[in-house]
């Protein structure tokens, strides 16, 4: 999966990635072409996991000044690997030596700010420094000025040297005209020199090229990943124990969506976290309306897509496989502006997935209210259907559902639902939306039996203060229908 698609299909992603305090454009860069790490590529994910976990807990403990650093010397390095290219054709001027020197310069700083920030933090195994460009500063800087700041210097060419002196004496004289001649000539002279130096000077940092290369691709790496450490400080991400079994299976324990729980506490509403325990093959999934179902699978989705794009994860404690796909099935407008029908354009991807299934690609697949869109009769035999089929397909799949009861022989997931003792006797009339929400218990529970998905709606349009005669009448339908 590339991160571009993955923004637009995982709620969620998008944001977190936007609060990212990144600091160079080549990180930026780095982030939007970020590895999917899929199956058995876990070794290499640990790796990058127990660094951002090592550089969180340093943050955690208050211990930012080295980090801190280093974020104000990549908020200075610019791109420029289109002057490392120029160098190796021996085209370059003075502003791009500058470039050069100055770029150099800063790696040096970061080096030494990275030695010591691996005395405060063990990450294992020990990551390369940034290459020593002290050569290529020895170049540029043959003062050992150290300043940012390029021209060429006198002490490239004694004859320069010469010339230019003599212009300046030049300069104390009248302007008599052979003076003026004269200055003119000598002008033009250490124009020559001066492109004959800048010649030499690309030909001499040549050699240099690939390690300027390397320090930029280093900037982009540590810019991201101290970004993601303190992105994992700020939404509370923890390291998941990666799993490896020939059957994945995915356990959670306070699974959390990070940006739905912090607009909730935003507005000063509670948000309850999720234990879960997922397989391989399908799995039901059932609840009230308000019971929290979408929000729980776009957690999934996106604690999934996090780990994979190299994250740590919102939860307390995580047990997750890789994949090769995550794939989000969620009603929105997108497909009506396309000019497609709901139901039309959720059975054209429910397709593409079923197909990618059978060709062996592994996945994890979340549906939200399978067929909802059509009639109820044709789309519980929908549901029946796809879940037989996703039974035998590699794949780890959670679909929610209203229909039922549904027969199939698949493990079933319910969420808990409306607490009545919740309600704390209050008048019923007087219930908000928010007030119903803190009556919800939104964990996911067992369900043994082909029962129909809890109802409801009744109740909470009754708490909202629907009116009451629709109500009435709605009750008296629902009654029948039961019978």
């Amino acid at each position: 999966m590339l991160v571009s698609s993955a923004k637009e299909n995982i709620s969620g992603l998008a944001y977190l990635l936007q609060r990212l305090d990144l600091q160079s454009g080549v990180g930026r860069e780095l982030l939007s072409h970020s590895p999917w790490y899929a199956k058995g590529q876990e070794a290499q994910l640990l790796q990058e996991l127990l660094r951002i976990e090592a550089l969180k807990n340093l943050i955690e403990s208050g211990q930012t000044i080295v980090l801190d650093k280093l974020k104000r010397k990549f908020s200075q390095v610019l791109d420029i690997r289109g002057t490392f290219a120029l160098l190796k054709k021996g085209d370059v001027d003075d502003v791009q030596l500058f470039e050069v020197k100055r770029f150099s310069l800063l790696v040096a700083d970061c080096a030494a700010l990275l030695t010591e920030l691996l005395r405060d933090c063990a990450l294992h195994p020990q990551p390369e420094n940034f290459p020593d460009l002290s050569k290529a500063v020895s170049v540029l800087d043959p003062r050992s000025e150290r300043l940012p700041a390029f021209y060429i210097y006198d002490e490239y060419n004694p004859l320069l040297a010469q010339k230019r002196n003599k212009i300046q004496e030049l300069a104390r004289l009248e302007q008599a005209r052979e003076v003026q001649q004269q200055t003119a000539v000598l002008q033009e002279e250490c124009a020559a020199l001066e492109h004959e130096i800048r010649l030499d000077l690309a030909h001499r940092l040549c050699p240099y090229v690939e390690s300027l290369q390397d320090a930029m691709q280093k900037v982009a790496y540590w810019d991201l990943l101290i970004a993601k450490a303190y992105l994992s400080a700020e939404y509370h991400l923890v390291l998941p124990e990666l799993q490896k079994n020939a059957a994945p299976e995915l356990s959670y324990k306070g699974l959390f969506h990070p940006v739905v729980k912090q607009l909730l506490e935003e507005k000063g509403h509670r948000y309850q976290s999720i234990d879960l325990r997922l397989q391989s093959g399908a799995c039901l999934f059932t609840g009230a309306n308000m019971s929290g179902k979408t929000v729980l699978l776009k957690s999934l989705a996106l604690a999934q897509c996090l780990l994979q794009f190299g994250f740590l994860v919102p939860a307390r404690q995580a047990v997750m496989p890789l994949f090769s796909r995550v794939e989000l099935l969620v009603q929105d407008n997108q497909d009506e502006e396309r000019g497609l029908s709901s139901f039309g354009a959720e059975m054209q991807r429910l397709n593409h997935i079923l197909q990618a299934l059978k060709q062996g690609t592994d996945m994890l697949l979340l549906i939200d209210e399978l067929a909802r869109t059509t009639n109820p009769t044709e789309g519980k035999a929908i549901v029946c259907a796809v879940l037989d089929a996703l039974q035998h397909l590699p794949c780890v799949a959670m679909v929610s559902t209203h229909y039922g009861p549904i027969p199939n022989a698949v493990r079933r997931l319910r969420v808990k639902g409306f607490c009545e003792e919740k309600t704390d006797g209050g008048n019923e009339t007087q219930f908000d939306l928010s007030r119903i929400q803190a009556c919800m218990d939104y964990s996911v529970i067992e369900e043994n039996t082909a029962a129909n998905p809890p109802a409801e709606a009744l109740r909470i349009a009754r708490l909202i203060g629907f009116d009451a005669d629709v109500l009435k009448n709605a009750e008296q339908y629902y009654g029948k229908t039961k019978e």
